[in-house]
């Protein structure tokens, strides 16, 4: 009996874990496709397939956005970036804290995105906290194909054809 139960609880909580694996794939697919047609609107179609690596879309999006945030951070974000993804990986284990740093910028640099592309960017910062960055995939795969709100630090934009995937 208590076997049975014990079964029963396992599959669920495997059912429950795929279901959320699920969800969670087909939330990074939305992001890496609009992230991948936003690197291309933006000229920087040599590097819009790193859109579709792990990490790598994420210095792909501080790439994007390396002239639009506050001045301190103008041509230095990535590098920033980079420095706390590799704090981390050589702190966390000493220093906890640490580890929250390149979340930290992740939103950060998701809110100048939004700005570029929503006339309401703390509404989609919101959301993206509230979900713990789950929301974010969908949000940018909107973003995709709406024209630029705030032209701060944007490069040259790309030609049509570049555009379409």
């Amino acid at each position: 009996m208590e076997d049975d139960a014990l079964f029963a609880f396992i599959i669920a909580f495997l059912g429950i874990i795929f279901i959320f694996g699920l969800i969670g794939l087909v939330m990074y697919i939305f992001q890496a496709i609009g992230l991948f047609k936003i690197a291309k609107r933006e000229g920087h179609g040599d590097k819009a397939w790193l859109a579709w690596i792990p990490i790598a879309n994420t210095f792909l999006m501080t790439i994007l956005l390396e002239r639009a945030v506050h001045e301190g951070l103008r041509n230095k974000l990535t590098l920033v970036y980079g420095i706390a993804v590799a704090a981390t990986v050589v702190l966390s284990g000493f220093i906890p804290f640490v580890a929250i740093a390149p979340g930290i910028l992740f939103y950060y640099v998701f809110y100048f995105l939004a700005k570029r592309y929503s006339t309401n960017p703390v509404l989609h910062l919101v959301i993206a906290i509230v979900t713990g960055g789950f929301a974010v995939g969908i949000q940018i795969f909107i973003f995709r194909n709406r024209e630029p709100v705030d032209t701060t630090g944007l490069a040259v934009a790309a030609t049509e054809e570049d555009i379409n995937l």
